[in-house]
């Protein structure tokens, strides 16, 4: 994975308090880059077997880097793989 340092100044999380009194919790860092990668990164012209018999190909498009905030040092993580142990 990819590991990104951030200052201690920068701004990390954001609270928003909802008109029902609940709260909704935003991770700056990740929702930023997951919104940078998905417009500029995500590959139009995905490829997925519709019919393997005539060969035709479905076109869609797909976008698999996600960014995450994970672990006892809340580093920003770039998983791997999206399945686990691959």
């Amino acid at each position: 994975g990819i590991w990104c340092i951030l200052p201690g100044s920068f701004p990390n999380i954001f609270t928003f308090e909802l008109e029902d009194g609940g709260t909704f919790r935003l991770e700056y860092p990740c929702i930023m880059l997951n919104a940078d990668v998905h417009d500029n990164f995500t590959n139009h012209q995905y490829q997925n077997l519709k019919d393997p018999v005539a060969g035709t190909y479905e076109t869609n498009s797909e976008c698999s880097i996600y960014f995450e905030l994970d672990g006892p040092y809340r580093a920003m993580i770039l998983p791997a793989s999206t399945e686990e142990g691959k």
